[in-house]
């Protein structure tokens, strides 16, 4: 997470204080609107998806504290571990050599939104708002009991 999303990181390099009005993800940089004009133009980061400042100051902190480059390396996070269920960088993979199933991060990421516990967690959460009215009529009529035998 920055530590400064007001500021361009990349006019801040240069020396110069200009207001960020995009977040690069995958850079993990504040931009400011001619820096990122030239951010989706550059070859290395053209396929990049910029969202707005203000959307991305809107995540939850769980969200934002997602760690995108390798502690140890400081490479970005290019595969992951199926035995040590991690993320990993190139250089990590030194470290699992031995672990058996070690796969693209986006074939990880890809399944996540087609997934079975993903449609059954959707169809939990639907049910949630209907059992929170039938708790609330319940309790509210116990306390209607309650005082009803107390008189």
């Amino acid at each position: 997470m920055a530590t400064n999303t007001s500021v361009c990181a990349i006019c801040d390099l240069r020396h110069v204080t200009s207001r960020s009005i995009h977040w690069c993800p995958d850079c993990e940089e504040a931009l400011c609107t001619e820096c990122s004009e030239h951010h989706g133009l550059s070859r290395g980061t053209r396929n990049h998806k910029t969202i707005l400042i203000s959307q991305y100051q809107s995540l939850p902190t769980f969200v934002t504290d997602i760690q995108q480059f390798c502690i140890y390396h400081n490479e970005k996070y290019q595969q992951y571990c199926m035995k040590h269920e991690c993320p990993i960088c190139y250089k990590c993979i030194k470290e699992h050599g031995k672990c058996t199933e070690v796969i693209s991060l986006e074939d990880v990421i890809s399944e996540v939104k087609s997934s079975e516990l993903l449609r059954d967690l959707e169809q939990s959460l639907e049910v949630v708002p209907e059992n929170i009215k039938r708790i609330r009529e319940d309790r509210e009529d116990n306390v209607k009991s309650i005082q009803n035998s107390k008189e």
